[in-house]
């Protein structure tokens, strides 16, 4: 069983603007669609129009049921046009039934777009294995995390994954007789009454993954679940625990982990949950088994449990995974604050500055020269406030700010400090 892989390489970002003209619903929804050709089904998906940013990694569900007769386990084929550095395709049988669950993962790097300018994207081709000649398959989108058809994806401008309704959708019925092959659609299926909350973390998952979690997109379960190995490897031990630390540059928001080589792995992913949901989801996924160092870039100002575990891939590409690390608490740095003015009011000098998202509190210096030496002159313990004063001291000619936020040991985590500001009269 496979996991979502969220997309990591997403610094030096990118925003599309939002058309002037207004949305209609074609530009809105996300829709899926199914095509059969015998016992190939060609999946494609559309995108919204008027997205505001472009989408890097993608991870949906289908759902194959067989009604009568027998198939073996289905294929899922990427489109050679799909532009991810990761394509993954989980096949997850339910032993229970004659069920068959298809979780489909693309992942690239910045510009790497699942989705060009139209909004349509071929996905693929999955080949359906009837064993007999009599027997009725139905094929569906299936949700994230439950049965309404949806999807995760993962943005130029984001780590967490966004689950959004697919609508739409049809059932593709393939039917086999002894008089030959034929296959019909029958009918929508029912999409989501309520989108999900695009800031909840996605249990799966990117991540990536997640992400699936963008997180890094593959799989249907979140960290932890069992999976069923495909093979065995004695030289992989198991139930070696790797030793990881994490760590971020002063008002930085990359994270930057470094672990010990586990012997026999293959490769090493790495998760971690905001919040206080306990979801964990992938954010990076390692394929070079003697690399022991990578950067994440996450949000700004926001509490990470992290952890990660290694891997071994069996001979019929399933994965067999190792313990996981100790978990580690993190907390990245706010964004810069930007927009800072000074103004001098007689005996007062008034400053404002636009708001940091998440920020705790804002430290205000004071200093000479624009590049000399600041001094700190005031501290905000609420991160609403966005104004405030100080003396006209005559030493006091140029202004700074930074954010704060408070980690969870209560201690301030400091972002940059932006550019010293002139008081001006």
């Amino acid at each position: 069983m496979k996991k979502w892989i969220s997309c990591i390489l997403l610094s030096a970002l990118l925003i599309t603007a939002l058309p002037v003209y207004p949305v209609t619903a074609a530009e809105t929804d996300c829709t899926g669609k199914l095509v059969a050709s015998g016992s190939n089904i060609n999946v494609s998906l559309s995108f919204p129009l008027a997205a505001t940013e472009k989408i890097t990694s993608l991870r949906f569900k289908l759902k194959v049921s067989v009604t009568s007769g027998k198939m073996n386990e289905p294929v899922f084929t990427f489109n050679n046009a799909v532009q991810s550095d990761v394509k993954e395709s989980g096949i997850i049988k339910d032993n229970d039934s004659n069920n068959y669950i298809v979780d489909v993962v693309m992942s690239g790097k910045k510009g790497n777009l699942v989705f060009p300018a139209n909004g349509q994207a071929d996905i693929g081709t999955l080949s359906l294995k009837p064993s007999g000649s009599t027997y009725k398959i139905s094929t569906q989108f299936t949700g994230i995390n439950g049965e309404n058809p949806s999807a995760e994806y993962v943005t130029e401008t984001g780590q967490s994954a966004i689950e959004v309704p697919l609508v739409n959708t049809e059932i593709i019925t393939t039917e086999g007789s002894s008089s030959g092959q034929s296959s019909s659609s029958s009918g929508y299926v029912p999409s989501a009454t309520k989108k999900p909350d695009a800031s909840a973390e996605p249990s799966a998952s990117p991540s990536a993954t997640n992400t699936p979690g963008v997180n890094e997109p593959s799989g249907t379960s979140a960290p932890g679940t069992p999976e069923e190995p495909g093979g065995n490897n004695n030289t992989f031990d198991k139930d070696k625990k790797p030793s990881m630390s994490a760590s971020a540059k002063k008002g930085s928001r990359v994270i930057t982990f470094k672990w010990n080589i586990i012997d026999g792995a293959d490769g090493y992913i790495f998760y971690s949950a905001s919040g206080k949901s306990g979801n964990y989801k992938r954010i990076r996924t390692i394929l070079k088994p003697d690399r022991i160092t990578c950067n994440v870039t996450m949000a700004y100002a926001s509490s990470y449990s992290l952890r990660m575990r290694a891997f071994k891939t069996a001979d019929d590409g399933s994965r067999i995974f190792g313990q996981y690390s100790k978990v580690k608490k993190l907390t990245t740095a706010p964004a810069k604050v930007k927009g800072v003015k000074a103004r001098i009011s007689g005996t007062k000098i008034n400053l404002s500055w636009k708001k940091v998202k998440n920020a705790k509190g804002y430290q205000i210096y004071a200093g000479k020269k624009k590049n000399g030496s600041y001094s700190l002159v005031k501290t905000l313990k609420k991160g609403s406030v966005l104004k405030t004063t100080v003396k006209n001291n005559k030493k006091y000619k140029f202004f700074k700010a930074r954010a704060y936020v408070n980690n969870a040991s209560k201690k301030r985590v400091y972002g940059n400090f932006c550019a010293g500001v002139k008081a001006k009269a």
